[in-house]
């Protein structure tokens, strides 16, 4: 193994720094974009939102000096056929990904191996 990262993103955090222009845009790549904005629940679009940040900071962890250079929206985590994120851009290999919710919580695990 690599590394290791995790994540926890309180949902609240993420109210507060969506009011900030271009937060989205830093955040997400346009694949992932696409996805938020054809999202029609709010809250749905929020926890989208916090569980990307909380992947990619899990992903700076694991994976820092992989990462070097890099911004959040460089990195495009989308979802396969059974709702398991994984990372489709940049290419990096041997890396996993979970992710689970709470109602008030996000976290984000990553193994680098």
């Amino acid at each position: 193994m690599k590394g290791i990262g995790v994540d926890i993103v309180e949902f609240e955090r993420i109210e507060r720094v969506l009011k900030k222009e271009k937060f989205v845009d830093k955040i997400l790549s346009d694949a992932e974009k696409n996805v938020y904005y054809d999202l029609k629940n709010e809250k749905r679009k929020m926890e989208y939102l916090a569980g990307r940040f909380a992947i990619k900071e899990a992903i700076y962890k694991a994976a820092s000096n992989v990462c070097q250079g890099m911004s959040f929206s460089d990195f495009s985590i989308l979802n396969d056929s059974a709702g398991a994120p994984y990372l489709a851009a940049p290419n990096i290999s041997s890396l996993m990904i979970s992710l689970s919710h709470s109602k008030n919580y996000v976290i984000a695990f990553v193994v680098f191996l």
